[in-house]
């Protein structure tokens, strides 16, 4: 029994399946990377960035606060230590800011940032320059302009800084929210597409298990019939083996009990048994040996080995008075020079042995081209094959049931062995009353080029033709045969 084709897709399913999960976890991997780095980038950016600002923005107010106090208590000395750590504190906490990541962008403001601080500090500067001085006017005067002036810039260079950040990060947090609703949908669904596949790799599986047992009840039927099959073929073997014995034996008993002139013919009866249980005997080594794998590197040549056969078959077509033709041809085939003439032999002489008595007694060997392969046709003009034995001639003791000729049925099935342990087919194409057209087909041989043989371009249409034109010449007798 063949294996189901739909028994392929049960792997593809598994790895389905399999890689399915593998898809989700490195989606949730990628999904989960691009989440920390979004989240990295509030955590190490934004977060810090607008915390700084902010301090920054809050020395601004308590600089600007302990200078007014200076100014307005003109009865203390002017206390710059305050005011230099309050500045100090104030470019601290921008250069903190600086110093972390930067958005796309963010660097176009610094301008403005760094700016306004330095036009702070210039008006600090001028200011305790006024305050040394003792030019408390000047200094308050500087204190409520410039200075004014120049931390409201600050302020809002660095609120602009602020508000961009808090975007920003606005922006990061919604970005992580999508990525995290993304990954749960694509899981979901990865989820859903390998719940579905596992329900149809299970049901697949059950089909496969349940297809498995009718293999193997198939299996052992198989064996059953083969078994009896075996029995039956030993039963009728043992039976053509005993039936040749029995004359020996009754031949040996009588061969003391008859007159002398009669011992001859009894001897004679009893050699002839013993021939045919050899006869029988080395046709089923042949057909057990068949089966055997072929030498490596096997090679015969098709036009040599016909030329050596012509001579051992033209003794035989001479006695049955058949017209023998072999038409040139070359190439080479992958088998022993033996197994080629084996085949050729056995289909050559079953047609000249069952060639029947029609007036037209003619067999015909060739071998065509078939690309990889190279087919040998025997064809005969004998009275062909009847319809209820022509689809299995070549099993192994068959024989038509008007078969006059001698013979035990393996001739053709050892053909069909040798043929098919060599990697080649064989065939049958029977014309009732015209004759009939044994083929086999074997690789052409590795190390050799095999060329068409001279009738390449003869098609098989021609056998038809030459049948037909045999039409009538044969009787109407039922046709006989030995495989």
């Amino acid at each position: 029994m063949d294996r189901p084709k739909w028994t392929v897709w049960l792997p593809a399913i598994f790895a389905v399946i399999v890689g399915s999960f593998v898809a989700a976890t490195l989606l949730a991997t990628l999904q989960m990377r691009a989440i920390d780095s979004k989240a990295g980038d509030i955590a190490e950016n934004a977060a810090p960035s607008i915390e700084r600002l902010a301090a920054a923005r809050a020395e601004i107010r308590n600089l600007q606060l302990i200078m007014r106090d200076q100014l307005e208590r003109a009865e203390r000395p002017f206390d710059d230590a305050a005011i230099e750590r309050s500045q100090r504190q104030l470019d601290g906490s921008l250069h903190a800011y600086l110093v972390l990541p930067t958005f796309p962008g963010e660097r176009d403001l610094w301008h403005d940032v760094l700016t306004s601080q330095n036009r702070v500090d210039e008006a600090i500067t001028r200011i305790e320059q006024h305050a040394e001085r003792g030019e408390l006017d000047a200094a308050r005067r500087l204190a409520d302009g410039a200075l004014a002036d120049a931390a409201l810039d600050l302020s809002a260079a660095i609120t602009r800084v602020t508000e961009m950040n808090a975007a920003r990060a606005h922006d990061l947090a919604i970005e992580i929210r999508r990525t995290r609703a993304h990954a749960t949908n694509a899981a979901l669904a990865l989820d859903v597409v390998c719940t579905l596949i596992a329900v149809a790799g299970a049901l697949l599986l059950r089909r496969v298990v349940r297809a498995h047992a009718e293999l193997v009840e198939a299996h052992r039927t198989l064996q059953v019939a083969r078994a009896s099959e075996l029995e039956q073929f030993a039963g009728r073997v043992a039976h053509d083996i005993l039936s040749p014995l029995n004359t020996v034996g009754l031949a040996l008993d009588m061969v003391d009990r008859v007159p002398a002139e009669q011992r001859a013919r009894l001897i004679t009866r009893g050699t002839a048994a013993v021939a045919r249980v050899k006869k029988l005997v080395n046709a089923l080594l042949a057909f057990a040996r068949a089966g055997a794998k072929p030498e490596p590197g096997a090679s015969a040549s098709v036009g040599d080995t016909l030329a050596d056969l012509a001579t051992e078959l033209e003794p035989s077509a001479t006695r049955d008075a058949v017209d023998l033709h072999i038409e040139p041809c070359s190439g080479a085939v992958a088998c022993a020079p033996g197994v080629l003439t084996s085949l050729v032999s056995n289909l050559a002489q079953n047609a000249m042995k069952y060639m029947g008595d029609g007036p037209l007694r003619r067999v015909d060997i060739r071998a065509l081209d078939r690309g990889s392969m190279i087919r040998l046709e025997v064809e005969d003009t004998g009275p062909g094959l009847s319809t209820d034995v022509e689809d299995h001639v070549f099993d192994p003791y068959s024989r038509g049931r008007n078969a006059t000729q001698p013979g035990i049925g393996l001739g053709l099935a050892t053909v069909k062995r040798l043929a098919e342990s060599h990697g080649g087919s064989v065939g049958v194409r029977s014309f009732p009353g015209r004759g009939c057209l044994f083929w086999f087909e074997l690789p052409k041989a590795q190390s050799r080029s095999a060329r068409a043989g001279v009738n390449r371009s003869a098609p098989s249409s021609r056998t038809e033709n030459e049948a037909e034109r045999t039409a009538g010449a044969n009787g109407a007798h039922a046709p006989s045969f030995d495989s």
